[in-house]
């Protein structure tokens, strides 16, 4: 397939391939921004109330994509069976800002089903480590062998341009080629496509197509996943309760006053009831009635409780479904134990780690593409790299320290027990280096202090 594609071929396949995508992905993010769909809604429903409560939504979605990627958080990367963290990886980590960009990675690859890292090789000649960027899925797409997905074939990178034109980079294995729309497009047009002039592109010069895909939970088959297919359905029904309680709480969350046998006022003109009589009537705290055979009565008003409780049933349902714990929801802890927590929360725990692994993939080939592009072959070609998270779980600081000593009692050395703290590899670096300070003053300190010699006298050994 890739010897047969030629790179206009291939921008315009992957173009057609992204925009494919982007229309499912697009309901996905739309839900997490609010901006829902009114569902389970009558014509006459959406005639009489689809404007006035359009934007009345219950959006439980930025918390079921956020409870996962909040426990995501890289601490390091190790190549090889050593016990330190590697510190040149680490290196390139922070020097491209990745804290931030792999938590939006996560995020929304968590929420949309998969993002992509972006490594770029340095200029020839200089020093500055690997560019690595997380790209957006509503702009770049990867092509894999069908065979062996783990092999890239090509990717594309699009996006508009403040000037009105397309901008698209084909990247392939052996070359670069860089595209732009032969005239001024609208998102969502299909564009004929030039070489971008001035800068057409060149050779790849890390052989490889420098794009990775992150996939969230992955299937063999289908990709990645978007963590909102299971919860949209619930979201549109907690939407609809939602308008019908504020739509009850206008017409029916008060009695309804009922007058028997009184003459409503009429206007002469138009012999229609007149309607400052009626807005006095429903504000009017003290009813005069001068006919001696009226009647009055009233609606008693609606019982509110039964949406409220509906909702709880539907977010129950919710966070069932997301294995999103309970006190996430509820928004208060009462009288809950530790074992308690920790039971409510072995959902998302689990949930959030059985993530790792295709993200730290993607991750680690990140990474080893980085130290291609510097030219370090023995870390771009370690196979057992591993990235370091952050234990996912909460637990208390005395829970966890009192787990540490007894793991220390058993003869697990300390940098393990530090990881298992929390601490990152930096701060483990520092902490051994002031530990083995502290080693050489303890030592200094425990000489035995012989006193001052004095010329001409002996020691009573002597």
């Amino acid at each position: 397939m890739a010897q047969v594609l030629s790179p206009d071929e291939w921008v315009n396949l992957l173009a057609k391939r992204l925009d494919e995508r982007w229309t499912r992905m697009a309901v996905f993010d739309a839900y997490f921004e609010g901006d829902h769909r009114i569902a389970f809604a009558t014509a006459k429903w959406r005639e009489a109330f689809g404007l006035l409560l359009g934007e009345a939504v219950d959006n439980w979605c930025p918390l079921v994509v956020e409870a996962t990627a909040e426990r995501l958080q890289v601490q390091g990367f190790r190549f090889g069976s050593g016990e330190d963290a590697d510190a040149a990886a680490w290196g390139i980590w922070q020097a491209n800002g990745l804290d931030a960009a792999a938590d939006q990675l996560h995020t929304e690859a968590i929420k949309l089903g998969e993002s992509a890292w972006l490594v770029e090789p340095p200029a020839a000649g200089s020093s500055d480590p690997p560019r690595i960027t997380a790209e957006h899925p509503s702009q770049v797409i990867v092509a894999t062998d069908p065979g062996d997905r783990r092999v890239r074939l090509a990717a594309l990178k699009r996006w508009w341009d403040d000037d009105g034109y397309v901008y698209a980079t084909l990247y392939l294995p052996q070359e670069i080629v860089k595209f732009r729309s032969a005239a001024k497009a609208r998102a969502g047009l299909s564009v004929r496509w030039e070489r971008r002039p001035g800068d057409p592109g060149g050779p790849n010069v890390l052989g490889v197509v420098p794009v990775i895909p992150a996939p969230n939970a992955p299937t063999m088959l289908g990709g990645g996943q978007s963590d909102l297919a299971d919860c949209i359905p619930i979201q549109d029904a907690l939407n609809k309760l939602m308008c019908d309680m504020l739509i009850s709480s206008e017409y029916m969350a008060y009695p309804q006053r009922v007058l028997l046998g009184v003459e409503v006022p009429l206007d002469p003109v138009t012999g229609q009831p007149k309607q400052a009589a009626q807005v006095a009537f429903s504000q009017s705290r003290l009813l005069v009635v001068e006919n001696e055979g009226a009647k009055i009565d009233e609606f008693s008003a609606a019982d509110l409780n039964k949406y409220v409780e509906a909702r709880s049933h539907l977010v129950q349902g919710l966070t069932a479904k997301t294995r999103t714990p309970p006190h996430y929801v509820i928004g208060q802890i009462v009288n809950a134990s530790g074992d308690a927590l920790k039971a409510a929360e072995t959902g998302l725990v689990k949930k959030t780690t059985r993530k790792m692994p295709a993200f730290g993939d993607a991750h680690e080939d990140m990474m080893r593409l980085a130290f291609l592009a510097l030219g370090d072959s023995a870390r771009a070609s370690a196979l057992d790299a591993e990235t370091l998270w952050r234990n996912p779980e909460s637990r208390s600081q005395a829970e966890l320290a009192d787990s540490l000593v007894k793991l220390k009692s058993i003869g697990v050395p300390d940098r393990f027990l530090w990881e298992e703290y929390g601490f990152s590899p930096q701060q483990i670096d520092r902490m051994l280096a002031a530990q083995d300070e502290q080693a050489l003053i303890d030592g200094f300190a425990a000489q035995p202090d012989d006193g001052p010699q004095v010329e001409g006298v002996s020691s009573a050994s002597e």
